[in-house]
């Protein structure tokens, strides 16, 4: 039996472009979304582990169980950064609907307060700090492995 059906590697290091959804209401852009499985996902969850160990055990005052201000900040920063690791592309849609129905589509750039959002990390930070969201929506679709299979999964 060939099992390259269930193979979720390349499609997660290569990541799955997504249309966004919020609120259970489509947005007229998609994120190109790096799965759980991808190389640099798991490079920065061993790296914020170790980030946690540090702050756990370095980061405590009068060495209670209490971590002080700045590693809580660090750890915040770490969760950001987790969500940032999975984006690696957006782009917009000017769309055209007739109810649900989509009837046309075409390229446009996509903007969040008069500001055009570019493929770069400064630009998805504006995103997830102004739509947090988004946060959310990036890691459901990014754990979910069936999104990443070599062949869609029929359930």
């Amino acid at each position: 039996m060939d099992l390259s059906k269930f193979a979720t590697q390349d499609n997660s290091d290569a990541g799955v472009w997504t249309p966004v959804e919020l609120y259970g209401k489509p947005c007229d852009f998609d994120l190109l979304i790096l799965g759980d499985d991808a190389d640099a996902v798991q490079k920065h969850g061993r790296k914020s582990l170790k980030k946690l160990k540090a702050a756990m055990t370095g980061g405590t005052k009068n060495n209670s169980s209490e971590l002080d201000d700045e590693a809580i900040d660090e750890l915040t920063d770490s969760d950001n950064e987790a969500v940032l690791v999975r984006i690696a592309g957006i782009r917009g849609w000017k769309i055209e609907r007739k109810g649900s129905k989509v009837i046309s589509r075409e390229e446009e750039p996509v903007t969040l307060h008069c500001k055009e959002i570019k493929n770069d990390t400064e630009s998805y930070k504006l995103l997830i700090q102004n739509i947090p969201a988004l946060k959310d929506f990036i890691f459901k679709v990014s754990r979910d492995r069936t999104n990443f299979l070599s062949e869609p999964s029929r359930n």
